[in-house]
């Protein structure tokens, strides 16, 4: 397995990041990575944080995490990504297991929350075969399906 690593968006890796892209047929699934950074930049009250994805110090994907609700014990798994080159390897799930680490290290949430485009069926099956359940809620912001998966 190659070597991967989480590491903040910067100065020096911005670009990088927002070159990925996932497969075309996925593009209308999720927004770009250059506009989730803005988004973090931005729209401060969600308190997010950005960070490439490193598979043997190449490029490999995005998370965004943030949107704390420490009343409800939940934290936001956002616009995840794998880039298209990427796809199929296992990376995914490794990648998604080091998010879910880093969150348990770095909040006190007891539930990781995300969200999912409801034609997104292969997303769907990632999250649910990586322990995440559909909690048949409806984001009202974006109508996406919410997940989430329990940490306690």
């Amino acid at each position: 397995m190659k070597k991967l690593a989480m590491h903040p968006v910067t100065a020096e890796n911005w670009r990088q990041i927002t070159a990925l892209t996932p497969k075309e047929n996925q593009e209308n699934f999720i927004e770009s990575n250059a506009v989730s950074i803005l988004e973090a930049v931005y729209e401060t009250e969600h308190d997010w944080h950005c960070f490439g994805l490193f598979a043997e110090n190449e490029a490999a994907g995005f998370v965004m995490i943030g949107a704390e609700n420490k009343e409800e014990g939940s934290v936001w798994l956002d616009r995840f990504m794998l880039d298209g080159k990427f796809q199929g390897t296992g990376l995914g799930s490794a990648f998604l297991k080091t998010a879910v680490d880093y969150i348990r290290r770095h909040y006190e949430a007891r539930e990781i929350v995300l969200s999912v485009t409801e034609k997104n069926e292969a997303a769907k099956t990632f999250y649910e075969k990586n322990g995440f359940r559909n909690t048949g809620l409806i984001d009202p912001e974006n109508g996406e399906e919410i997940f989430s998966l329990r940490l306690s």
